[in-house]
């Protein structure tokens, strides 16, 4: 019982560096065309559009704007986890300070951010593709 019960854990971990990205839109992860390299260092391709967002631990892209992080987020949060960085965005012609907070809750992170209005992004975890 011990064993099967180690190859269930096993089979369940996520390396501690694969790449993860939150997708806010109505496709979810089917935004994401394509996740790039092995399944440990994957990056998700993808081209923004106007209704999707998309969060990676260090930066929020849309299409005319960007914001990024520092430290990165640390994608796999505790249950109710909160996790708070500093960071900024910018636009055309302009670029402003803010704080960013992200919130799990199961299979959705909540994000806010200092310099938005009062609606928080909800987002999709997308993950790579685990091998055969």
């Amino acid at each position: 019982m011990r064993f099967s019960l180690f190859l269930i854990l096993i089979g369940f971990a996520v390396p501690a560096t694969a790449q993860v990205a939150y997708v806010h839109g109505p496709k979810g992860c089917d935004f994401i065309d394509e996740w790039v390299g092995e399944e440990e260092t994957a990056f998700p391709i993808f081209t923004i559009d106007e209704v999707h967002t998309v969060v990676m631990p260090d930066s929020l892209q849309a299409i005319e704007w960007f914001c990024g992080f520092e430290p990165r987020f640390d994608p796999y949060m505790e249950t109710g986890e909160i996790q708070v960085r500093p960071g900024y965005c910018n636009e055309p012609g302009f670029i402003y300070p803010g704080v960013f907070t992200l919130m799990e809750m199961g299979d959705q992170v909540q994000m806010n951010g200092s310099n938005w209005g009062d609606d928080p992004l909800i987002l999709e975890l997308c993950l790579p593709p685990r091998g055969p």
